[in-house]
C-alpha cells in the first residue's frame, strides 16, 4: 500500500518508496527449492514532521529488515529511502554526515545498548564526538533534565540504574544532536508494564516539546496505539494495512490486523476464552490476497 501525501499536509521527513530486500536463503531451504527470501515486498510510507508512525508485526514480518535498511545497515535489492528529499545511498562525505545526525536510534534492550564503561556524561557527549561538534556539560545536564533525571546520574555508570532509567538515558542519547526523526526499535518491550506507561508518556511530552517525529516499532498493537498517529501493520514482509490509528483499531480491513488486536490481553477471563484462537502462522503465499514479492539481484 502507498502512502500518498494528505491534501495541506507539510513535506514529508522520511518516504520509503516499494521497498524490496531479499535474502539468500539458508542451505536447507535451497535443497528443497527456497532459494530466496523475501524479507520486505513493496513496503511504501511516509513520515510526516512532528508524526509518529507506528509499525506493528509479529517476529519474522520484516520490521527489524525494514528498521536496518531505511538506516543504511544493509542496502535494498529495490525501491528507495528519502530522507528530507535525499537518497541517503547516494550522499558521500559532508553531506551524508550532515543528513545522518538528523536521525537516531533507540534500541529495545537498555541493559545491551549502553557501554557499561562509560559514565553517563560520556555516553551523552559520544554522539557530538563522533561528529565533530563540541558537547558540553551544560547541553549534558539539559538532556538528563528533558527525561526527568537528576543531575547526579552524569557521574554514574549504566549498571547503576534501573532499566526504564537506563532506557531514559538512551533517549537523552538520542535526543543529543536535536535530531528530526527518531527510530524506536521496541523500545518499551523490555520494561515493565508500569515502567512501559512512563516511557511513552515521557515520549510524548518530548515531541511536543521538540517536534521531532517517530518511527515506532514494535509487536504489541495496544502499544503502537498507544502513541501513534498512523499504524501500518507488517505480515510476511508486506505492509498489509496503514492508515490513521482510530481506523486501524476501530475497523481493521485485513484478517491479520484482525488477528493482532484479538491477541491484546482483556482483563476478564470469560472475553479472554470467548476470543478466537489466533491461525498457525505461515508465510503467505498469493493465495491470502497479497501481491507477489517483486524480483531482484541479491545484494
Amino acid at each position: 500500500m502507498s502512502a500518498e501525501t494528505r491534501p495541506g499536509e507539510a513535506a514529508e521527513l522520511l518516504r520509503v518508496m516499494e521497498l524490496v530486500k531479499h535474502f539468500r536463503a539458508p542451505r536447507a531451504a535451497r535443497r528443497s527449492g527456497r532459494s530466496v527470501v523475501h524479507a520486505l515486498c513493496s513496503v511504501s510510507f511516509s513520515v510526516g514532521p512532528a508524526e509518529t508512525l507506528g509499525i506493528v508485526g509479529e517476529s519474522g514480518s520484516g520490521k527489524t529488515t525494514l528498521l536496518r535498511t531505511i538506516l543504511g545497515l544493509q542496502r535494498p535489492t529495490a525501491g528507495r529511502v528519502l530522507f528530507l528529499g535525499e537518497d541517503a545511498s547516494q550522499l558521500k562525505g559532508a553531506s551524508a554526515r550532515a543528513l545522518q545526525r538528523e536521525r537516531s536510534v533507540v534500541f529495545q534492550d537498555p541493559y545491551t545498548s549502553l557501554d557499561p564503561r562509560m559514565t553517563v556524561a560520556d555516553i551523552l557527549a559520544e554522539p557530538a564526538q563522533i561528529h565533530g561538534l563540541p558537547a558540553t556539560s551544560r547541553q549534558a545536564l539539559t538532556l538528563l533534565d528533558q527525561v526527568r533525571l537528576p543531575a547526579a546520574s552524569l557521574r554514574k555508570f549504566p549498571h547503576e540504574f534501573s532499566g526504564g532509567q537506563r532506557q531514559r538515558i538512551a533517549i537523552a542519547r538520542a535526543l543529543a544532536l536535536n535530531p528530526k526523526l527518531i527510530v524506536l526499535d521496541e523500545p518499551v518491550s523490555a520494561l515493565d508494564v508500569s515502567v512501559q506507561a512512563a516511557i511513552l508518556g515521557l515520549l510524548k511530552e518530548l515531541q511536543r516539546e521538540r517536534q521531532v517525529s517517530y518511527l515506532f516499532v514494535a509487536h504489541d498493537l495496544a502499544v503502537v496505539a498507544e502513541i501513534s498517529q498512523r499504524v501500518g501493520v507488517m505480515y510476511g514482509g508486506q505492509m498489509v494495512e496503514l492508515g490513521a490509528t482510530e481506523q486501524v483499531i476501530g475497523e481493521p480491513r485485513h484478517p491479520y490486523t484482525r488477528e493482532l488486536l484479538a491477541a491484546v490481553p482483556v482483563p476478564d477471563p470469560r472475553i479472554e476464552r470467548a476470543k478466537p484462537r489466533m491461525l498457525q502462522r505461515r508465510w503467505p503465499t498469493e493465495s491470502d490476497g497479497l501481491p507477489p514479492c517483486p524480483h531482484g539481484d541479491l545484494h
